[in-house]
């Protein structure tokens, strides 16, 4: 059987044997599958998926989106080199790929002295790491360029590179582009085989293949998968929701940037032609859900990840946004209006959990990291693992699939400040915070 898709397979038309088997088929499964075939062609490649489509995970509830200005390099290289992808999609993911790109910048705003202040030094920062496009904006800067901000807003930092696409043509290019690669949808029940310390292959539900590499890139599955081998994967999970609304207020116009406001950070960017879509940290263990005990963060997934909308975030997230852009009752992100139409969705981000930094009487802290993991796993030959992308796993999939790459083909690293997203680095200076801080505090 020679397609591509296959859904569900039954036994006989299972692959025997494949070179590598990656597990999972979001942004960073798809990414490897394409990477891998790209810089090895012939290799017989196998993704296995257990939804019935690529991307059905976290993804869903993300906002697309992508940026350069990332404080610590290995983010901001990372983030550089799947722009420019992005922008070359006929030389990398094939003639005629459209990705729907839309480059309208990303503006983080501040309403307060310590804003601003916070604000330039974070593009000083950046300037000083050779992000010299990234701009300070003062009050009057903002008004002029975004005539709905003017007098709101005190001062901004702006990344006239960011932007967002489609998330979904993305991953599926990636898979067309894996020319010699099989994807197994609705695949359940994966088990990895280990045979004295090295792999061996897999087992499902449908079938096993047998390969003498694997690769974990299963987001929230990361940990089962590897406990069923013996092995814990250092990461956890959170929940994250976003909602789209068919309506965008006068003045927030189509070509606008994605705002980032001020802490707690919520954050939107126009959607849909009329539309906006909104997200921002929100503190999901504040909504206790059925059985399961309020706590900030979860070893493994529980599902289905439905249970976490709380029906109040919309709601609150506007009227956080009103407040801080000092919008009256009925006018800007205080009208009604936004609020018909909600298409509410949660998914789970996936966090590196072995994170720390040195206090001054030499004990660890720790910390939630930024950085992925995509590495070899030291202690199982042929194991390797791309997860702990955070929410930015759209963003940097081209350029953590070739770091995958160099690491399932045994070839060096794309750039060596890659070399941060090893599985064993705890701690890299600016790695930490959300949106607009990144400084270990």
């Amino acid at each position: 059987m020679a397609e591509k898709f296959r859904s569900n397979p039954v036994p006989a038309d299972m692959p025997r044997t494949a070179d590598v088997v990656i597990i999972g088929g979001g942004p960073a499964g798809a990414a490897a599958a394409w990477a891998i075939d790209r810089a090895a062609p012939g290799t017989r490649i196998v993704v296995i998926e257990q939804s019935s489509q690529l991307a059905a995970g976290a993804s869903l509830a993300s906002l697309e989106n992508f940026r350069t200005c990332w404080a610590a390099p290995c983010l901001h290289r990372m983030m550089q080199r799947s722009i420019h992808i992005f922008h070359h999609p006929d030389e990398f993911l094939g003639e005629g790929v459209k990705l729907g790109v839309k480059q309208q910048g990303y503006l983080f705003v501040g309403f307060k002295s310590a804003d601003a202040e916070r604000l330039r030094s974070d593009v000083e920062h950046l300037h000083r790491c050779g992000l010299t496009h990234v701009e300070y904006l003062d009050g009057d800067e903002v008004g002029r360029r975004y005539a709905w901000l003017k007098g709101r807003v005190l001062a901004a930092k702006y990344d006239p590179i960011a932007g967002w696409l489609d998330s979904n043509a993305l991953v599926y290019a990636f898979a067309r582009a894996a020319q010699n690669t099989v994807f197994l949808l609705d695949v359940r029940e994966t088990r990895i085989r280990v045979v004295g310390g090295r792999v061996v292959g897999v087992d499902t539900a449908n079938g096993a293949i047998d390969a003498p590499k694997v690769v974990i890139a299963a987001g929230p599955g990361a940990r089962a998968l590897g406990r069923g081998i013996g092995i814990e994967i250092p990461v956890v999970v959170r929940p994250r929701q976003s909602f789209t609304t068919p309506y965008r207020h006068a003045g927030f116009e189509e070509d606008s940037p994605c705002i980032i406001s001020a802490a707690p950070f919520p954050h939107v960017r126009p959607e849909a032609g009329t539309g906006a879509i909104f997200a921002y940290e929100y503190r999901w263990n504040t909504h206790h859900t059925g059985d399961y005990p309020v706590r900030d963060k979860l070893e493994e997934p529980v599902y289905p990840v439905s249970q976490w909308k709380d029906p109040r975030f919309p709601s609150l997230t506007l009227g956080l946004m009103a407040r801080q852009f000092g919008y009256a009752p009925g006018e800007g992100f205080a009208d009604p209006r936004y609020l018909r139409g909600v298409d509410h969705r949660a998914g789970y981000y996936v966090y590196r959990d072995n994170a720390t930094y040195a206090l001054a009487d030499g004990t660890r802290q720790p910390y939630d990291s930024q950085r992925a993991i995509v590495d070899r796993w030291p202690e199982v030959e042929g194991l390797f693992v791309s997860v702990a992308h955070v929410g930015h796993g759209i963003m940097s999939a081209p350029a953590a699939g070739e770091i995958l790459a160099a690491h399932v083909l045994g070839q060096p690293l794309p750039d060596p400040a890659f070399a941060d997203f090893g599985l064993d680095v705890p701690f890299v200076e600016h790695d930490m915070g959300g949106l607009s801080d990144n400084k270990v505090k």
